[in-house]
């Protein structure tokens, strides 16, 4: 006996088509003698196999046209196969079309006899489940009325309790239930879930991909008759979700190219910059059927997270990012354009010839004095910190001190900051530390967000994807190309606001960082991604060893060389890259003139971390950026 509920083995099912219009039935025959009537051959199904084990849930997708509802109509025994077999075990409920079965003139009273007849029930079967049929359907108010007056929603309760009052060895659902309303979809889903641990087979066709993932453990992709793929429902799905965007891109995008054309190629949004902020916003607003162009002034796409592979290892080449963030959205959003791995960033800190690790934490507070406790540590800080007797702090220094004691910030802070800075702490305001985050745990975690990784493969990726489609022009000055075409309606422009107003009322003041980048013939330079500096006599503020970002990929390849990056924070100057803003007093207040231009200028919108003058973790700048552009689409 086959371990086989149903065996569908080579199937093809054909139909033909007419390939002329004939007007009458006399016409017809007359061609039909003569021989006259020509056809046009059409496989709905061409060769596709199907086995299916008893109690598996299959799913069948495919866009319209591609054969589901022919294939289930087959193994219904409804169409014959012109090709193939199909071979059936036990009894079969099937819902293929909404109110088959049913006889519009009659009662749904008279139609539940009628068609649990018609399923193999006797009447005594029937009178045994009426009441659960009518209770289960809901249209106790509505049994002595004819099934033609009844909505399309109650024909499928109606037809669906039926078809399940039993457990039937196969039950065939084809889209039927997606008429029903929210509830109704969730008592079938329970129903079919309860026919499924009984040892029901379900065959199951929607275009409701996440139901298709909720009800079915299998899936079967039909395209144009022909078996695309089939398997493990998640992987099936994802490859067809994945062909499904695909496509629709391309017709948006052919869409776009048509509307662009009609505009004479004229852009709704140039866009300054291939950042985050950028190429998010960009990616928002093409999706909405606008046309971006994408000016780069670099030879690459990508701004400050750009990586290249070096040697097989992938570099970050304008310093370590590491994503991290609790916006389950902006979470789900970035994974869209890249896998993530489950980096956690550990930093060590090395003063003199000491190392600790970062954050502090009760490792680092161990290390320091030798505690083992959280109250010891507490105690120890908040003794330095009343030895101090500091109550109104001055400057960066003393704010640091009051906060933390003495030695976490001779030690660890001190040295780090004023390199980072270029000048002493006593000479940097106070207000630039607002608070500096102790752990009484053994946590080296550095962030307390709940999703955190690097994207498998680096971060160009990320905005490669996002840009996928969409006119990008590297190598490209804003300002000279802006003298030499009008082809925009509007600016999104991520780079320095005092540069795009020509500086007219101060340069605003900026640190950069100048990085050494080299190939050391060692299998690991100092055994993790990230180790500061904290003494102010070594010049560079940390070195990064790239590798380490992605430990799996290393884990699978291991090399005998590694990269490592030394950073070293310097002015900014006018031609150098600017990295992060100085917000001091002066620089604010500098930033608010700005501002107040920025707001008068019309059809130009100001954005990331150069635009707004402010220093952005990576998924503020993605939220940021999508903030506005759904601000945009709502004009």
């Amino acid at each position: 006996m086959s371990k086989y509920v149903v065996d569908a083995d080579h199937v093809t099912i054909r139909f033909n088509l007419s390939n002329e219009k004939i007007n009458n039935l006399k016409e017809y025959a007359i061609k039909l003698v003569k021989k006259e009537l020509m056809f046009q051959e059409f496989l709905a199904l061409d060769d596709v196999s199907l086995k299916v084990k008893k109690g598996e849930a299959w799913g069948l997708i495919g866009v319209n046209g591609s054969g589901k509802s022919t294939f289930l109509k087959a193994i219904a025994g409804i169409l014959k196969p012109y090709k193939g077999t199909i071979k059936v075990r036990g009894n079969i409920a099937p819902m293929i079309e909404l109110g088959a079965g049913f006889d519009g003139e009659l009662t749904a009273r008279e139609n539940i006899y009628m068609n649990g007849t018609l399923l193999g029930h006797s009447k005594e079967f029937m009178d045994e489940h009426f009441d659960e049929i009518v209770e289960f359907a809901n249209i106790k108010k509505f049994l002595d009325s004819p099934i033609k007056n009844y909505s399309s929603g109650m024909k499928a309760r109606l037809g669906f309790a039926v078809a399940t009052v039993d457990c039937p060895d196969v039950l065939i659902v084809d889209e039927a239930l997606e008429v029903g309303d929210m509830n109704f979809r969730k008592k079938c889903r329970e129903r079919m879930s309860e026919l499924l641990e009984g040892g029901t087979t379900l065959l199951f066709v929607s275009h409701n991909i996440k139901t298709v993932r909720e009800v079915c453990d299998h899936a079967i992709w039909l395209d144009k008759g022909k078996m695309k793929m089939s398997g493990e429902v998640a992987e099936v799905c994802d490859a067809y979700q994945e062909e499904q965007d695909r496509l629709d891109l391309e017709r948006r995008q052919k869409k776009r190219e048509k509307n662009f054309k009609k505009k004479g190629k004229v852009y709704d949004y140039l866009v300054v910059g291939s950042g985050l902020y950028g190429a998010v916003f960009a990616r928002e607003m093409e999706n909405a059927g606008k046309r971006c162009l994408v000016l780069e002034k670099r030879p690459h796409v990508g701004g400050n997270i750009y990586t290249e592979e070096t040697d097989g290892i992938h570099v970050h080449k304008y310093g370590a990012h590491i994503f991290h963030t609790s916006d389950v959205a902006v979470w789900n959003y970035v994974k869209n354009y890249a896998p993530f791995n489950n980096f956690i960033n550990s930093p060590i800190a090395v003063y003199k010839d000491e190392l600790y690790n970062l954050p502090f934490n009760m490792n680092t507070f161990s290390k320091l004095w030798g505690v083992r406790t959280p109250a010891e540590a507490k105690a120890k800080i908040a003794e330095q910190i009343a030895d101090l007797n500091i109550t109104e702090p001055q400057n960066l220094e003393e704010q640091a001190l009051s906060l933390v004691g003495t030695d976490v910030y001779e030690k660890l802070i001190k040295g780090y900051t004023e390199k980072q800075w270029g000048r002493d702490c006593k000479d940097l305001p106070a207000f630039i530390i607002k608070r500096l985050p102790l752990r009484f745990t053994y946590n080296n975690n550095y962030f307390n967000d709940k999703y955190q990784g690097i994207p498998v493969g680096g971060y160009t990726q990320i905005i490669e994807n996002l840009l996928d489609g969409i006119d990008v022009k590297t190598n490209t000055d804003f300002f000279k190309y802006k003298k030499k075409y009008k082809n925009f309606k509007k600016v999104v422009f991520t780079g320095m606001i005092d540069e795009y107003f020509d500086y007219k009322l101060g340069h605003l003041e900026y640190r950069t960082v100048r990085f050494e980048t080299e190939r050391v013939e060692e299998e690991s330079y100092q055994g993790n991604a990230v180790v500061n500096y904290t003494d102010r006599e070594v010049p560079y503020t940390r070195i990064i060893e790239h590798k380490y970002f992605e430990p799996e990929k290393e884990a699978a390849q291991p090399k005998e060389y590694t990269i490592i990056s030394k950073e070293y924070s310097t002015e900014w100057k006018p031609g150098m890259e600017p990295y992060y803003p100085v917000n001091d007093e002066k620089n604010s207040k500098l930033y608010e003139a700005y501002q107040e231009l920025a707001g008068k200028e019309k059809n130009v919108i100001f954005g990331g971390r150069l635009g707004q003058y402010k220093y952005y973790d990576m998924d503020k700048v993605i939220a940021a950026a999508l903030a506005e552009a759904k601000k945009e689409l709502k004009k």
